[in-house]
């Protein structure tokens, strides 16, 4: 086994194909980018007043933003983890086919938060990773998503990573602003954020929110309040001790994520597929 980070792209035996590379990316090779990046494309959404419109029209992230929060990350991590062809694959793309069934929008509208999951988490990685992407990283992570968007019937979606990180650009320029329903998304789920924040952290919620974005112009957008610039540098400076110490480590060898467990307050015992989504797609 080898066990210095610097020397693999993988936890595992070298990726034989594109969808077993982004697994081992997600899994274990930049298990915390990833899942950082996962999470700031979740909040992206509420910057964007059409989208956080339907989102808070619908009920589901207000009356249960835990659940709604943990369910999202379930869902994306069940079609990595199998495939889109698994009998549990198959299961997630038809919840989220029901999910998005009859919900207002245009087509750049559902393919925004797609993109979202793509571009941020590698961004995050280019700015924070601990080493830096390899180009078949980024392409299997590429395929990834255009797969997942021909099989939720998105056309087209973008072929390559500069033109979907174009679009996600050009997306938040022409539609980025502060909206009543967006500050109300937020606040409901910053709770969810604060489970898993050390104890000091916990009543600092927005303003790790604010520090999370990677561009100033989402601060306001989400309104919330720029972090101080002092903040700023310090916790980048934390960032790279971390991007420094986690290069110095070997590669965990066990995943970030199992099918049917979760670890949180929503699922204590683990969860059923049938558990996941709102009330009215089960």
């Amino acid at each position: 086994m080898l066990t210095h980070r610097s020397r693999r792209e993988g936890a595992a035996a070298p990726a034989t194909d594109s969808a077993q590379l982004y697994r081992d990316m997600v899994l274990y090779t930049f298990a915390t980018e990833i899942r950082a990046g996962f999470f700031i494309a979740y909040y992206r959404n509420f910057a964007i007043p059409s989208i956080a419109r339907t989102l808070a029209s619908r009920g589901e992230t207000a009356a249960r933003p835990m659940k709604r929060s943990y369910d999202t990350g379930i869902v994306i991590h069940e079609l990595i983890v199998n495939g889109f062809d698994s009998d549990r694959g198959q299961k997630m793309l038809n919840l989220l086919r029901r999910v998005h069934h009859n919900v207002p929008g245009s087509g750049d509208d559902f393919l925004y938060p797609l993109m979202t999951l793509l571009v941020i988490p590698l961004r995050w990685i280019d700015a924070h990773g601990w080493r830096e992407l390899a180009d078949r990283e980024r392409d299997a992570a590429l395929e990834f998503y255009t797969e997942l968007g021909a099989r939720m019937g998105l056309d087209p979606v973008p072929a390559t990573f500069a033109e979907a990180a174009a679009f996600m650009d050009d997306y938040e320029s022409r539609n980025l602003a502060a909206s009543p329903e967006g500050a109300e998304l937020l606040n409901a789920t910053a709770a969810a954020l604060a489970v898993r924040l050390p104890g000091p952290l916990k009543t600092r919620v927005t303003a790790v929110i604010a520090l999370l974005m990677d561009k100033p112009e989402i601060v306001p957008a989400l309104g919330l309040k720029p972090a101080p610039a002092w903040l700023r540098r310090v916790f980048h400076a934390l960032l790279k001790i971390r991007a420094i110490i986690t290069r110095a480590r070997p590669v965990s060898t066990r995943p970030s994520f199992t099918p049917g467990t979760s670890g949180s307050s929503v699922y204590p015992d683990g969860y059923k597929l049938e558990d996941l989504g709102p009330r009215a797609t089960r």
